[in-house]
């Protein structure tokens, strides 16, 4: 559909485009003479929500300040303004002094940084609408829809709040799920802790491998997608939250904050999550939700659910939600492949070499905090290919420096992942042969394998095993626990002690 263009596109100064100075000059103020402010508005503020170039290239300095762990006070911003060549550009020391004449109290800070962010906002909603006259004026529209879509999506996107959001407690998030949950019903309608150190994993043979999770641990969690990485992570979270009353940070790159919490929801209340989903809840059931939803809301776990972080964006959130709550217990990170390197030019690095980079940051992380940061990740495919399917540490995805740099790690196994248990027996005694045409070693792996074979059978129905491998184990043993992991409702029980001896001595009769 062509467009007349008499009237042509109409332009606007950018200098009348939203913007407030002086909430600009109160944030940088701030940042120069405070830690805790600075932490504030890096991890608050991005480099392009500021409207004036000067405040900009201040901001820049900060950050990079930040990346280098230096300090940022007047005189180490000077200096790096001094190297980037920059400091005339701002108005000179002169200028950083006024910036810092019009600090505010830090109980403010928070309130000069939203009118920051709100102009910032409003600045590129409105320059997106402008864009978008701009081009239905001038350009020919071969077809209306993909025109609208294409506006629609970039006025969304103009708006969306800023990726540094804050943080959602359990509490808040659960609130929002009670009243999903009760209008979808309508709808439907019509410890083992004495003998650990740290935070406890809430599993007795996984304490005592680990003494539990020790403040300055790096600890990885890796197995295949869908495999149960990411409950397991929130049942760990779950359990050191309620056992030691400890906040929890969760930093979720992958799942909402709605779903992670319909997950605790569903493993307290041990309630089919797709039920909770769509509201098919019996009156019994509708009961143990309730219950589960008044629990999970109590708990101190804290989740950001913004997308595409990076990993400066985890390093200063994990650091101001520490500097809120002095007790931060843990800090949990789902998942390593999905993370950014925060410096930009440099996609010439190998990712590899981005992987090195990040796993090195997160173990500064975890012994700048003195918390145990626990970081999930992907095995590679090469697991696939081979006729036994438990991992090893070699099949850590994209660097080895992940089991270099980490403390703990943690290898997943389910044996119905692979559906292999009802062909086990034929897998190891090679092919359809019976006894008779069996060597001694063969017979001995097919009576091993039915062993197995009977022991998985000995399980509650709805439950799969899982075999929680710690393959290493920097200051303690290394060896395997076996959990019941029940998908339906996400949660990973202990087996009975009789039950995970005797698989502990099959596994090793087979495969040691």
């Amino acid at each position: 559909m062509p467009r007349n263009n008499q009237q042509g596109p109409r332009k606007v100064a950018s200098s009348l485009l939203p913007h407030n100075s002086d909430a600009e000059r109160a944030v940088l103020g701030s940042a120069l003479l405070s830690r805790n402010a600075a932490l504030n508005v890096l991890s608050s503020l991005n480099e392009d929500d500021f409207f004036e170039g000067k405040h900009r290239i201040i901001f820049r300095a900060m950050m990079n300040l930040f990346e280098k762990k230096v300090p940022i006070d007047s005189l180490t911003v000077t200096e790096e303004l001094i190297n980037i060549k920059e400091l005339e550009n701002v108005g000179g020391v002169e200028y950083l002094k006024v910036c810092s004449d019009s600090m505010v109290a830090l109980s403010n800070l928070e309130f000069y940084i939203n009118i920051v962010n709100d102009q910032s906002v409003l600045r590129k909603m409105l320059t997106t609408i402008r864009n978008i006259d701009e081009a239905y004026m001038s350009r020919d529209i071969d077809n209306v829809n993909d025109f609208i879509i294409k506006a629609e999506n970039d006025f969304k996107e103009s708006i969306e709040r800023r990726k540094i959001s804050g943080f959602k407690t359990t509490g808040d998030v659960a609130k929002i799920v009670k009243n999903e949950i009760d209008e979808m019903v309508a709808q439907a309608k019509n410890s083992d802790n004495k003998d650990i150190i740290g935070l406890t994993t809430g599993y007795p043979r996984l304490n005592k491998l680990t003494q539990g999770f020790q403040p300055e641990q790096m600890i990885i969690i890796a197995g295949r997608p869908g495999l149960g990485k990411t409950a397991l992570a929130l049942n760990f979270a779950y359990k050191a939250s309620r056992f030691h009353d400890v906040p929890v940070a969760i930093f979720s790159l992958e799942m909402s904050s709605d779903l992670l919490v319909r997950r605790l929801i569903a493993c307290e209340a041990c309630v089919d999550l797709t039920k909770i989903s769509t509201g098919q809840l019996s009156d019994s059931e509708r009961m143990k939700v309730a219950s589960a939803i008044s629990t999970v809301a109590n708990t101190k776990i804290f989740i950001d659910d913004s997308p595409g972080l990076k990993l400066t964006d985890i390093v200063a959130k994990a650091k101001k939600l520490q500097a809120a709550n002095p007790d931060l217990g843990m800090v949990i990170i789902d998942y390593l492949g999905l993370i950014q390197l925060t410096s930009k030019g440099k996609g010439a690095d190998s990712r590899q070499e981005e992987v090195r980079k990040i796993t090195l940051a997160l173990k500064d992380l975890s012994r700048e905090l003195k918390v145990p940061v626990i970081v999930l990740s992907q095995l590679s495919r090469d697991v696939e290919k081979r006729d036994s399917k438990r991992p090893m540490l070699s099949d850590l995805r994209d660097s080895g420096s992940i089991e270099q740099d980490a403390d703990i790690v943690m290898l997943l196994y389910r044996e119905d992942y692979y559906d292999k248990t009802s062909k086990k027996g034929q897998n190891l005694a090679g092919g359809n042969k019976t006894p008779a045409n069996m060597s001694g070693d063969e017979r001995l792996q097919m009576s091993q394998a039915q062993k197995t074979e009977a022991q998985l059978a000995d399980i509650p129905a709805s439950a799969s095993y899982v075999e929680v491998n710690v393959a290493k184990n920097r200051n303690g043993q290394t060896g395997k626990a076996a959990l019941f992991f029940y998908k339906a409702y996400g949660r990973f029980d202990k087996p009975s002690q009789e039950w995970e001896e005797n698989m502990n001595a099959i596994t090793a009769e087979t495969f040691d």
